[in-house]
């Protein structure tokens, strides 16, 4: 398990860098064919804007699994370790139950702009959307591996998951 867990984080890591560097490859394109060769690309804006939005959604599935997302730390801070032990833990299962509603609606989403289609890319605007429910079970995943490190830390003085 632990090997594919690994597995499982290098290819989120790669995919998160692939889509940055192809939205920089994209905008550079775009101010050469600009600037350079004065025929801009008609192309280039939605198409970086699709890998941008990939790659915020596998830069926050990193974040989650790694703990680096942005939070309030106040109550982790100055509440005793006894409220800790249960609360930190309990908001990680509410992040959790907030990802399954945001799956489970992104549906309907995906649906309504699977007709919506860009003036200049050969596809619909719901593959930019498909990223809510496969990014977002990704995040899922790492949530779920963050409580059960929390509650091994907490409960069982581990690291473990």
């Amino acid at each position: 398990m632990k090997q594919f867990l690994r597995i499982f984080d290098k290819v989120l890591d790669y995919s998160c860098v692939f889509a940055f560097i192809a939205m920089m490859v994209i905008l550079c394109l775009q101010i050469f064919f600009r600037y350079v060769l004065e025929s801009p690309l008609t192309w280039s804006t939605p198409l970086s804007m699709f890998f941008f939005i990939w790659a915020i959604w596998l830069g926050g599935a990193v974040g989650i699994r790694d703990r680096t997302q942005i939070r309030v730390e106040l109550a982790e801070i100055y509440l005793p370790h006894s409220v800790n032990r249960v609360l930190v833990p309990a908001i990680s299962l509410l992040c959790c139950a907030f990802l399954v509603l945001m799956i489970l609606r992104s549906f309907a989403i995906i649906e309504m702009q699977s007709t919506a289609i860009y003036d200049t890319l050969p596809f619909t605007r719901d593959h930019l959307f498909v990223v809510v429910p496969s990014i977002g079970l990704v995040m899922l995943v790492n949530y779920i591996r963050v409580f059960l490190r929390q509650v091994g830390e907490f409960y069982f003085n581990t690291g473990a998951a």
